[in-house]
C-alpha cells in the first residue's frame, strides 16, 4: 500500500535536505506507507499541504466499480435534501441533479445511500474526491481571499475575516 500526498496536481515529496516539496511526477512523490504518516506530514506542515489530501495508490489505481442508483433510489436521496444542492443550496429540479459521495469512494467511502448526498453539477465537480472538511477549509479559503479582493479597506471584511478563521 503506498500513500500520497496530492492536491490533484502536485504530488508532496522532500528534497535532500528533508524539506518539503512540490513534485509534479507521481514517481518522485514521497510514500508515507501509512494514512496516519501522511496525516502526521500535512499536520506538521500545513503552509506547504494546504489543500492536499491522501490516497491510497492500490485504491487508486484500481477502477473503482459505482453502483447504478434506481430512480426510486434517487428519488429518496433527492426528497431528502429537499430538492437542494446540499453544498450550494441551489434549488434543483430531479433530472438535473448528480449524486455525490460525502466521503469520496477513492479515499475509502462506501457507495451506499448513507454516503450520497444531492449536487448540482458545478459543486460535484468543484468537490471532486475531497473530504467534507477540506472542501469547507477550500471554500472558506476562496471566499476569504475573493471579498479581501473586492473590499480590502472595508472594516467589515476585516470582522468577516476574524469570524471565519475561529471556525
Amino acid at each position: 500500500m503506498a500513500i500520497l500526498l496530492t492536491n490533484g496536481k502536485y504530488y508532496i515529496a522532500h528534497n535532500r535536505t528533508g524539506a518539503v516539496i512540490k513534485v509534479a511526477d507521481i514517481e518522485q512523490a514521497q510514500d508515507f506507507y501509512s494514512v496516519e504518516r501522511a496525516i502526521n506530514q500535512r499536520n506538521r506542515t500545513p503552509g506547504k499541504c494546504a489543500g492536499y489530501y491522501y490516497i491510497d495508490t492500490e485504491k487508486y489505481k484500481a477502477k473503482i466499480k459505482r453502483k447504478n442508483y434506481s430512480n426510486e433510489e434517487r428519488k429518496i436521496i433527492y426528497n431528502k435534501s429537499g430538492g437542494r444542492c446540499e453544498l450550494c443550496g441551489q434549488r434543483l429540479l430531479f433530472v438535473g441533479m448528480t449524486l455525490d459521495h460525502i466521503v469520496p469512494l477513492s479515499m475509502g467511502g462506501e457507495d451506499s445511500m448513507e454516503n450520497l448526498q444531492t449536487a448540482c453539477y458545478a459543486c460535484n465537480q468543484f468537490k471532486s474526491n475531497i473530504l467534507p472538511d477540506d472542501f469547507m477549509d477550500r471554500i472558506i479559503k476562496i471566499f476569504l481571499y475573493q471579498t479581501e479582493k473586492k473590499c480590502s479597506k472595508d472594516m467589515k471584511l476585516k470582522i468577516i475575516h476574524k469570524l471565519m478563521e475561529a471556525l
